[in-house]
This record gives structure tokens, C-alpha cells and sequence, in this order.
């Protein structure tokens, strides 16, 4: 198979973009009826214990984890593919200073402790090789320190809320991996929105100054 130029590499980037940003969009509604139904969850008003009727609110109340956990999968994965192109344009304009291949941009995020934060320096060195070549590949930028920050207190979270639930001694316990669930899901109501971001900004910042002329350079 020939290897794909610089230019279509952009393209399909932005083609992915597009899907990656809906599913965001749509991971944000999810979070947000999830939260909901978590709040009335911890004040009682419901149990999914009470979940066999889909057609009450503790049936929706299910129906909605559900479809949260799957599209969350789903974009894990869309958007891995998304940071694969995203490496894989930078690394086809041979930006001198990038440390990353394609894969391991990706595949540090299956890397205990090393995943907490060798995916936040690959993504740091895509965003300053996009926006500025090979310029200060390791400059800080805010919107991904809040944006790392955030996923790694929702992933400690989530965690947290899982262990615990999984067996609870009592249900005390059970409360607090509630608890724990529903404080995630409230960090993910700005998670969301600066993935969004990240992801817009990144790929807009290929198509405009990721140019072939930086092979040469």
C-alpha cells in the first residue's frame, strides 16, 4: 500500500476530527442525564434495582449508563485514531524535536503509570508541532494541563467508584463508590468540552501551518 502524503494524511484527520467531535457532543448529553440520574440515585428517588420497567425513570436511568458506556469505548477508540493521525502528520512533515511515533502516541495510554502522563507529553509535542513546527515541542500550553488534569482525577475516580462497588462490604460503601461515580461525572461536564477543543484546535492547526514545504525545511 502506498504511503499516504502529508496532504491526505490532513484530510483524513479532519474527516476523523468531525466524528471524534460528535461523539464528544454526544458523550457530553450522556454525562449529563447520567449525572442526573446519579443525584436522584444518591437522594433515593432512584434504584436501579427498579430497572426491569425500561419505561420508568429507573429503566431509563439504566438505559442511559448503558449507552454512556458504550459510546465511551467507542470514542476512546475513534479518538485514538484520531491522535494516531494527528502523529502520524506530524511525524510525515519530519518536524525536528518530535519524540513519538504514531503507536506509541497512542499506545502509552495502556501503560500503567506511564499513562499518567507520557500520553499528556505526546499530545503536548502534537499541539506545539502543529501550531509551531519544530519550535518548543515541550512549551506548556493551559487548555492541555486543565485537560490532562481533569482526565486523570476522572479516571481516579471512576477507579475508585468501581473497586469499591464491585463488592461492598456495606452500604455505606455503596454509597461512596456512588458518590465517587457521581464526582466523576461531574468533572467530565468540563472534560468534555476541552477535548472538543483540543481536538478542533489541533487539526485546524494542520491544515493551516502542517505544510509539505516543512519536509524540506
Amino acid at each position: 500500500m502506498a504511503e499516504m502524503t502529508l496532504g491526505d494524511g490532513i484530510d483524513l484527520l479532519q474527516r476523523r476530527a468531525k466524528i471524534v467531535k460528535a461523539m464528544l457532543v454526544g458523550g457530553l448529553a450522556l454525562v449529563v442525564l447520567m449525572l442526573i440520574g446519579e443525584i436522584g440515585e444518591l437522594q433515593g428517588w432512584i434504584s436501579l434495582d427498579n430497572a426491569g420497567d425500561l419505561t420508568s425513570p429507573d429503566g431509563l436511568y439504566a438505559g442511559v449508563l448503558l449507552a454512556n458506556w458504550l459510546l465511551l469505548v467507542a470514542t476512546y477508540v475513534v479518538f485514538g485514531m484520531w491522535i494516531y493521525r494527528a502523529a502520524a502528520n506530524v511525524d510525515a512533515a519530519v518536524v525536528p524535536g518530535f519524540r513519538y511515533t504514531p503507536g506509541w502516541a497512542v499506545g502509552w495510554h495502556l501503560v500503567p503509570i506511564a499513562n499518567l502522563y507520557k500520553p499528556f507529553d505526546a499530545m503536548r509535542q502534537i499541539w506545539n508541532a502543529s501550531h509551531s513546527g519544530g519550535r518548543d515541542l515541550d512549551r506548556g500550553e493551559p487548555l492541555l494541563v486543565y485537560w490532562w488534569g481533569l482526565w486523570v482525577l476522572t479516571g481516579i475516580a471512576s477507579y475508585f467508584a468501581f473497586r469499591l462497588g464491585l463488592d461492598p462490604a456495606n452500604a455505606a460503601d455503596a454509597r461512596t463508590a456512588l458518590e465517587a461515580e457521581t464526582f466523576s461525572s461531574a468533572l467530565s461536564l468540563a472534560l468534555y468540552p476541552l477535548a472538543w477543543r483540543i481536538v478542533d484546535r489541533i487539526t485546524r492547526a494542520q491544515g493551516e501551518r502542517l505544510t509539505s514545504a516543512q519536509i524540506f525545511a
